[in-house]
């Protein structure tokens, strides 16, 4: 029999008992950034015959006409494959939550199995239309990650001969990468700035400013990041924010600046980064996502390190104002018509 226990304290969210590989957007720290904007986070832990054999956490986004949704990005996460009393029991919960905080619907994408036929999945809950995840709210299905078990020249050698260039000619023309693991706050304003710059070089939009200060702040206290910095001249062209959680460190922020383009010192960050995560003992790197329309460019580059596609699970909702949900639907798909 499952049950569903709704978590309070962070002490009894043991995500990581799990897996060594659970998405981050899974974690206690994920659902912080989030309360930082005013967004409502409930965590639950899984058990059935009295065993933990799952968590997630769920988040609630404004909508459009002042309504509300719920999602659990890349979850929920679970020890083993679930059956289809599983997923009953799931989208009765789910409905449960969804009425207490008055939803429009729940949208999930499983993370680690495959959750079996569409057919199966299609009992309980709907598939997420495939125009519906172009939103800065939802995870991406599509990430890059590389195996840092190779060695350093193996890495190397597995990249794009472009990649490989790239590196040593940013060496050659004196970028230097600093790696900073406290003291956040003193770059903050040198990263806003650049990941502005890149939003409007590459034409996607930002959260609120606030967010990304909480991010640093957040970073910088539980000290599971690092900044990587390119530097030329003692100016800073480059920061990204690698994030580390359990196996894997994750590329989940940069910005960087147009000048000394050709210096092409955004390899060279990456590539230290790399390295910085290995020698910590991280088995993966994820650079994030891929194969979005529109970023063809972004893709290029992260694939030129090496490495592989990591596919998530399509996204699934499960509806309880059907109205409102063809509402928001309909707005989603005018605005992919742009």
């Amino acid at each position: 029999m499952f049950k569903f226990y709704e978590i309070k304290n962070i002490a009894e969210y043991n995500l990581l008992s799990v897996e060594e590989s659970v998405p981050f957007t899974q974690a206690w720290f994920f659902g912080k950034w989030q309360e930082i904007m005013e967004r409502k986070v409930r965590r639950f832990e899984i058990i059935k015959d009295s065993e933990t054999i799952g968590f997630f956490q769920v988040i609630k986004y404004p909508s459009v006409f002042s309504k509300s949704f719920l999602y659990i990005p890349h979850g929920p996460v679970l020890i083993k494959k679930p059956d289809m009393e599983f997923l009953k029991i799931f989208s009765e919960k789910l409905i449960q939550i969804s009425k207490e905080e008055n939803a429009i619907f729940v949208r999930f994408d499983f993370h680690g199995f495959n959750y079996g036929s569409k057919e199966n999945l299609g009992r309980y809950f709907k598939r997420t239309p495939a125009y519906a995840y172009h939103s800065s709210y939802f995870q991406p299905k599509f990430e890059w990650i590389l195996n840092l078990a190779n060695t350093e020249e193996e890495i190397l050698n597995y990249m794009h001969p472009k990649s490989r260039y790239n590196i040593n000619l940013a060496t050659r023309k004196g970028v230097k990468i600093e790696i900073i693991n406290e003291d956040f706050k003193k770059y903050f304003d040198d990263f806003y700035k650049l990941l502005n710059e890149t939003a409007r070089r590459d034409n996607f939009n930002l959260h609120h400013k606030i967010y990304y200060q909480n991010i640093f702040t957040n970073c910088a206290e539980n000290r599971n990041a690092f900044l990587a910095i390119a530097k030329y001249n003692g100016n800073i062209l480059a920061i990204n924010i690698i994030l580390l959680f359990g196996s894997a460190a994750y590329f989940i922020l940069g910005g960087s600046s147009g000048e000394h383009k050709n210096f092409m010192f955004s390899y060279l960050a990456q590539w230290e980064a790399m390295k910085e995560a290995k020698k910590r003992g991280f088995k993966i790197y994820n650079f994030g996502a891929v194969d979005r329309e529109g970023f063809e460019g972004i893709s290029r580059f992260k694939k030129g390190f090496g490495g592989e596609l990591l596919k998530h699970s399509d996204s699934y909702d499960l509806v309880l104002k059907p109205f409102w949900y063809y509402l928001y639907n309909l707005r989603k798909w005018l605005l992919n018509q742009k």
